[in-house]
């Protein structure tokens, strides 16, 4: 079983927690949203093996040296360039979205900007080092904090007063036509695979049935923990009034015997360097493929234009997307994205088979 796939899927699924995919699934968990998660887990397992399966063809290589040698070069830059974009817009949702929450409940008289430029300044760190450094920062976050989420979580399953018949009452809604943007969300869990378009360079061998039975069962458990858990702590009618269910859950939480009572406070310490490294790993796939649109190594005039490029977006979305805007935005961002990667997948299959034929 290869570590580094795995650690890239997991990533993705660690952060939808806090984040995005339970407030949108909760807010449909009377309309579909059941069925939703129970048709995204083919779908999200179905990608992961189509797209591994054919970059595995290409071993220790990512897309930039796959593309590198092609004839129609305008077609690999727009190829490349839309990937860019997707990848640099999942990083940019994560990081206003955190920003956010950083602001509501750890430091609320600190400037939503100063706190940008702290995450900005570790990032732009992060992103311009080899793949392969990224990859040993991403291995010792998820060492350090998968345990302890693991915990929390175990906490809450056997917490007294989680209330398994809020997540039933819930569950009866299963035969209800689901919502396409339900569906979006709930295969966003599944969607660390396509990090794989730049640390394919670090994975080495070839990828096993193994790895794709062990992503479909961490799915599993992953969507039915983010959507079900809240719900049973705050009802299936209360649990849609927070902005971030999962942040409140976890208020709901006490470790007794613990040096910090309350759980709040390691659960957003563990999701800080895990957000951090997430937006890390988006951002540098994107800023690597940058580089592969230009073909080697990039001058230091260009580098500073494209640093310069993320720190204006961040900071105007900082500016001017508060909280429901944001999640109004992320909602049809995660559509598009769907249908984007389903298309993407499907060409790339068919051109690796024949490429390697």
């Amino acid at each position: 079983m290869n570590r580094y796939y795995l650690y890239i899927v997991l990533l993705n699924m660690l952060v939808n927690v806090i984040i995005f995919v339970p407030k949108i699934l909760i807010e449909y968990r009377f309309k579909g949203a059941v069925m939703g998660v129970v048709i995204a887990i083919p779908i999200g397992v179905a990608l992961n093996y189509f797209y591994s399966t054919a970059i595995n063809k290409f071993p220790e290589q990512g897309m930039p040296e796959i593309l590198a040698n092609a004839k129609h070069r305008w077609l690999n830059i727009l190829h490349l360039g839309s990937i860019q974009l997707l990848w640099f817009s999942a990083g940019l949702i994560t990081l206003i979205g955190f920003i956010d929450i950083l602001s509501r409940y750890v430091n609320p008289e600190m400037p939503k900007l100063g706190l940008l430029v702290i995450y900005l300044a570790a990032i732009f760190l992060i992103i311009q080092l080899p793949t392969e450094r990224v990859m040993y920062f991403l291995e010792i976050v998820l060492f350090l904090n998968t345990p302890l989420i693991a915990f929390i979580v175990f906490k809450a399953f056997t917490n007294d007063y989680l209330s398994w018949d809020s997540m039933m009452e819930v569950g009866t809604h299963i035969f209800e036509r689901p919502s396409l943007k339900s569906i979006a969300a709930a295969t966003y869990c599944f969607s660390g695979y396509a990090n794989m378009i730049i640390f394919n360079r670090v994975i080495k061998g070839k990828l096993k049935i193994w790895n794709f039975i062990a992503i479909f069962f961490l799915g599993v458990f992953n969507l039915f923990t983010t959507f079900f858990i809240p719900i049973g702590f705050h009802g299936s009618d209360g649990a849609v009034e927070y902005l971030y269910p999962w942040i409140s859950t976890s208020d709901s939480l006490r470790l007794v015997y613990s040096p910090i009572e309350r759980v709040i406070f390691l659960f957003l310490m563990f999701y800080m360097s895990i957000t951090l490294i997430s937006i890390s790993v988006h951002w540098h796939v994107a800023y690597e493929l940058i580089k592969g649109t230009f073909k080697g190594k990039i001058s230091k005039k260009k580098n500073w234009t494209i640093l310069a490029f993320m720190t204006f977006c961040s900071a105007a979305g900082v500016i001017y997307l508060n909280t429901v805007l944001l999640n109004k935005v992320t909602v049809y961002w995660m559509v598009l994205r769907v249908g984007f990667e389903i298309i993407i997948v499907a060409i790339f299959f068919v051109w690796a088979r024949r490429r390697t034929a």
